[in-house]
C-alpha cells in the first residue's frame, strides 16, 4: 500500500497525532504497525478527508438522533413540532451518506476487547442494542459487535464484561448515547438507517460501505 506515518496522516488531516492513532484502533483508517511505528494507508487518509469536508458543523446528540429517527420513519418525542420540520427539509435536501461527518456527535465511541466467549452475552445484554454490522449480521459479518449503550451504564458495562480499551485492533465498538436515547422500548437492533451510518462511518472496508449505501437507498 501506499503509506505514510501518523504524523503526515495528521497533517493532512488537520487533526493531532492521538486524533490518528485513535482512527487507526476504530478501524476508520486503516494502517499496518512496522516494529513500533504505525504506517497509515495513503487512500484511507484521502476518503476520510474528502469526507470531512462535508460543509456545516457536526450536530449535537439530540439534533443527530432527531434526524436518524425521523429518518427511520418514527417520531423523535424530544422534539418540537418545528423542530421535526426542520429536520425533515434537511432529511428532503440532503443525503444521508452526505450527513455522516455531521452526525458523529451522536454518541462517543470507545474500542474495546472482550474475551471472545463473552461477546454474544454482550450482544443479548438487554442493555445494549446492536449497531452497525451486528444490526445487520446477516449482510455484513466482519467479527466486529458493535452496540449503542446508554452513556450512565457504559461504566458498568465495560466491568461486567472485562472490557479492554485498546490503541491496537478491537474486537468490540461501543457507542455510548449522551441526552435522550433514541431506541424503542424493548428495541435490540439499531434501526437500519442507523445501521448504514454506523457501517459508512468506520473503516473503508467495501463490504460496509456497499450495504450501508443499499441500506440508506432501501430506506
Amino acid at each position: 500500500m501506499n503509506a505514510v506515518s501518523v504524523v503526515e496522516a495528521a497533517e493532512r488531516l488537520g487533526v493531532n497525532r492521538s486524533r490518528v492513532l485513535q482512527l487507526i484502533e476504530l478501524d476508520r483508517l486503516h494502517a499496518q504497525k512496522v516494529g513500533k511505528q504505525w504506517i497509515v494507508d495513503s487512500e484511507s487518509v484521502e476518503r476520510l478527508r474528502r469526507l470531512d469536508r462535508t460543509p456545516g458543523r457536526p450536530y449535537a446528540a439530540r439534533n443527530a438522533w432527531a434526524l436518524l429517527v425521523l429518518a427511520a420513519g418514527r417520531e423523535p418525542g424530544w422534539t418540537s413540532r418545528a423542530e421535526r420540520e426542520r429536520f425533515q427539509r434537511v432529511l428532503e435536501s440532503h443525503s444521508l451518506e452526505d450527513l455522516v461527518p455531521r452526525l458523529s456527535r451522536r454518541a462517543d465511541i470507545a474500542g474495546w476487547y472482550v474475551h471472545p466467549s463473552l461477546l454474544k452475552s454482550l450482544v443479548d445484554d438487554t442493555r445494549t442494542v446492536a449497531a452497525g454490522s451486528s444490526a445487520v449480521a446477516s449482510l455484513v459479518d466482519d467479527g466486529l459487535v458493535e452496540i449503542y449503550v446508554p452513556a450512565t451504564a457504559v461504566s458498568q458495562i465495560s466491568s461486567d464484561y472485562h472490557a479492554e480499551e485498546t490503541a491496537d485492533r478491537p474486537n468490540v465498538v461501543c457507542r455510548s448515547v449522551h441526552g435522550p436515547w433514541p431506541f424503542g422500548p424493548g428495541q435490540r437492533s439499531a434501526d437500519g438507517v442507523v445501521a448504514a451510518i454506523d457501517l459508512l462511518e468506520l473503516g473503508d472496508d467495501p463490504r460496509r460501505i456497499r450495504v450501508g449505501r443499499e441500506l440508506i437507498a432501501h430506506a
